[in-house]
């Protein structure tokens, strides 16, 4: 045991002097070692991506996510356009809950007050997709698909939605995205911090006090206004589409806040609101809801 002790005592000290008991008495030869390079930092935490495929009339999701940061990737792989409209759900509500309402709800109809428009992609068209991330607390959420088929039945109605549950998480809080852009929403527009251009974008969106809007943006064919939008939704959306969907946030309420990436290429946009109004039940675009947008 001695003779052990022994020999890690001169393994200790050859370690630590860098010399061994010949070499005692004369210089350490600095130069034999490189010093240790410094630790490396930690990654920061990045957002959790959340992968939601939409299709005719169903979405492929998660069931349940950890509340933090959180990136919704929609893929629309359907023939038709769609939106994961994210709402969150108050008061112990649930999915169910929310599909016996939106079935019984009466025309115009104020939505309940558990229900919160919590954001999240809105609509592309077929083959398209749309990032938005948002910071999630824990909770029932919902995602459904608002958007009209041809002959004017939401696709809510059609099965489109899904329950998602938010669990609480320990992990570390990540930094919220970098955004070069603040849209807030208020009654009836959109002001934006900075012009919009073409390439790539963060936009921050955010909601004035007030009752909820959206962002959705749309690329106008050529010669088409906002106007030619609204006039094809308000004529059961017949003959050829003036306006190609390109994604945004879906309706956002008072408080929340929601990023959406963007990349823009030269040309003509619309962004409308389809929310309803809180005083008469009509659409914010025929409160003038509307806005062209020239990129280039």
């Amino acid at each position: 045991m001695k003779s052990n002790i022994r020999l890690l005592s001169l393994a200790v000290a050859v370690a630590a002097g860098g010399c061994s008991p010949k070499d005692a008495g004369k210089p350490a030869d600095t130069s034999a070692a490189p010093a240790p390079a410094p630790a490396a930092a930690a990654a920061p935490a990045a957002a959790n991506v959340v992968n939601v495929v939409a299709s005719d009339y169903k979405y492929d999701a998660p069931a349940t996510i950890p509340a933090g940061l959180t990136t919704f990737h929609m893929t629309n792989n359907g023939k038709e356009p769609h939106q994961a409209n994210l709402i969150r759900l108050d008061s112990g509500k649930t999915y169910n809950d929310l599909a016996n309402a939106i079935k019984n709800m009466k025309p115009n109809a104020p939505p309940p007050g558990w229900v919160v428009t919590a954001g999240g992609p809105n609509a592309v068209a077929p083959g398209g997709s749309a990032d938005v991330t948002m910071n999630l607390a824990a909770g029932n959420y919902a995602i459904v698909c608002f958007i009209p088929d041809a002959k004017g039945v939401p696709h809510v109605m059609k099965g489109m939605g899904q329950g998602i549950t938010v669990t609480p998480s320990t992990t570390a809080a990540a930094p919220e995205p970098n955004a070069d852009v603040t849209v807030t929403m208020s009654n009836y527009k959109w002001d934006f911090s900075t012009p919009l251009t073409s390439g790539k974008h963060t936009l921050k969106i955010v909601t004035a006090p007030g009752q909820p809007h959206e962002f959705t943006l749309f690329q106008l064919m050529p010669g088409k206004t906002p106007a030619d939008v609204a006039k094809f939704f308000d004529g059961g959306m017949k003959g050829q589409p003036p306006a190609m969907p390109v994604g945004g946030v879906a309706g956002l309420s008072t408080g929340l806040t929601a990023y959406y990436n963007v990349d823009l290429k030269p040309g003509d946009y619309a962004i409308i609101c389809f929310l309803p109004d809180e005083k008469d039940g009509k659409p914010h675009y025929t409160h003038g809801m509307t806005q062209a947008i020239k990129v280039s």
